[in-house]
């Protein structure tokens, strides 16, 4: 690891090659244009669902393409090579590889085959298990997820939802059985638009969406010979996910005959034999002017504008909130003092003080009322500490060490050191540093941001520590650096074991 100098030039240096990392989002200033020609690289991740928990490496599947590991003409990468992931994209699940889908911008494919998949009964009941979990897949290219592509109801806004589903499932309205299909043809759709500046003067182009529209295609389909469908728009057979059922040319209604007996057959005929999945794809590149580059991520969430706004009028709301009852909480405690400060005043000047009666007592607003307050005539130095009431008989405790105080403070300074963190998230997020393109960016600069805080947790709780009069400073500053940072973990594994 290189060092980087402390010195204010050096420091500034070393942000200057920071920005030029790629890794490093940094909204306008990190944009890639590609020039007419140019490959552009398609990585697959992985495959999630809301249904689960449980995420699943894409190369790990048994029913997709496997990488041919043969070299591609993007800088020397290798199909199904590992990209270099950052702590955050780590923690996430993210299993970032290139992929055999060849992309050259401005070359339109109109179908190319891929790789034909073989499966065994085994495999094949995970496929189901997957499609019936409602599984979809995240491909990545230019830092941008594959989207499913939807318009609202009125036809006036377009949004997407990202990554793509696996397959679906029909059931049989004769036998109530369920019939899952999976996709094995994808059509992917590049929009473009001419770069700003020089690189647009030069031709070059940047990606401002990425479309995938999976389908289903059965092998009674009309194909070509290299196995590409000859017609994609008129499919009316999906890719059954049963061994046998593809292999026909019957023209039969589907689900006609689906009797007991040709059910039992079935699946006793799934216990042998192979399945073979064709896949294949088509790429289309569409220009597309009315999305800026810097707005292309807008897409991805719905009521994007309408949201922004909202989250603003929220903080400002809690904001006017917390003053108020800030204003009125300094109000009554300034007229509580004032009032107090009067009576000490009236004590130190001697003035007679006859037997205490309850409209005598000074009108603190946050006094005890009772007729305990009220009896027995005091005088002299005894007066001043008998005449003690409510809230203020706290100043006996205020100097007294705590029973548990070998957890308070280091519970104070976790405490800071969270506090820490969140601000330096928010006042990061802010300024636009952490966004969807700076993938695994929140977690990556929460946990450098939590460890860096570690210092204002050490200081905090050694201040608590030491207001009273603790002795055992190695404790303390074991159990602040183990306590909070050392259940986190154990916590989350519980969580990670409770649910798998």
């Amino acid at each position: 690891m290189v060092q980087l100098p402390i010195t204010g030039l050096g420091s500034l240096a070393s942000l200057l090659l920071l920005s030029r990392v790629d890794a490093f989002y940094v909204p306008g200033y990190s944009i890639k244009s590609y020039k007419e020609g140019e490959a552009i690289p398609l990585m697959v991740n992985k495959v999630y669902s809301d249904s689960t928990q449980l995420q699943y490496a894409y190369y790990d599947l048994p029913f997709v393409c496997p990488p041919s590991d043969h070299p591609k003409s993007i800088g020397g990468l290798l199909s199904g090579k590992n990209v270099p992931l950052n702590l955050g994209e780590v923690l996430r699940g993210d299993r970032i590889r290139t992929s055999d889908i060849e992309l050259v911008m401005g070359k339109e494919t109109h179908c190319k085959a891929l790789c034909t998949r073989e499966l065994n009964p085994e495999d094949l009941k995970r496929t189901k298990e997957l499609i019936r979990d409602s599984y979809v897949t995240e491909w990545i290219v230019d830092n941008l997820p594959g989207a499913t592509s939807f318009v609202s109801v009125d036809k006036t806004r377009k949004y997407y939802a990202s990554g793509f589903k696996l397959g679906y499932s029909n059931v049989s309205p004769q036998t109530r059985e369920p019939h899952y299909f999976l996709n094995n043809h994808h059509t992917i759709v590049i929009r473009w638009r001419k770069a700003s500046g020089r690189a647009g003067d030069r031709g070059e182009r940047v990606i401002v969406g990425f479309e995938v529209y999976p389908k289903s295609i059965g092998l009674d389909h009309r194909r070509d010979a290299e196995g590409c469908p000859i017609d994609l728009q008129h499919v009316e057979e999906g890719f059954e996910l049963r061994i046998g059922a593809n292999t026909t040319t019957e023209t039969a209604p589907r689900y006609a005959d689906q009797s007991p007996a040709r059910m039992a057959k079935r699946e006793d005929g799934e216990k042998a034999g192979t399945l073979s999945i064709p896949y294949t794809y088509s790429v289309y590149f569409r220009e597309d002017n009315t999305i800026e580059w810097s707005h292309r991520w807008d897409l991805y969430f719905v009521n994007q504008e309408d949201g922004a706004r909202i989250h603003w009028l929220a903080i400002i709301n809690s904001l006017i909130i917390c003053g108020m009852l800030t204003a009125i909480v300094m109000i009554i405690f300034a007229r509580t003092i004032t009032s107090d400060i009067k009576g000490y005043k009236d004590t130190i000047e001697g003035k007679p003080r006859g037997k205490r009666t309850k409209n005598d007592v000074p009108a603190g607003l946050l006094d005890q009322g009772g007729d305990a307050n009220f009896e027995g005539d005091l005088s002299g130095g005894e007066e001043a500490l008998e005449d003690v009431t409510g809230w203020k008989l706290l100043h006996s405790d205020v100097f007294r060490p705590p029973q548990y105080g070998y957890l308070l403070a280091p519970l104070v300074g976790s405490g800071m050191q969270l506090l820490f963190m969140a601000m330096g998230l928010v006042l990061l997020s802010a300024l636009g540093f952490l966004n969807p393109s700076f993938r695994g960016g929140f977690i990556s600069v929460g946990v450098g941001l939590f460890v860096f805080a570690g210092v204002f947790s050490g200081y905090f709780s050694a201040r608590v520590f030491k207001s009273f009069d603790g002795k055992d400073y190695r404790k303390n500053a074991m159990v602040t650096a183990l306590l909070f940072p050392g259940l986190t973990p154990r916590a989350r594994q519980f969580h990670l074991d409770h649910w798998c």
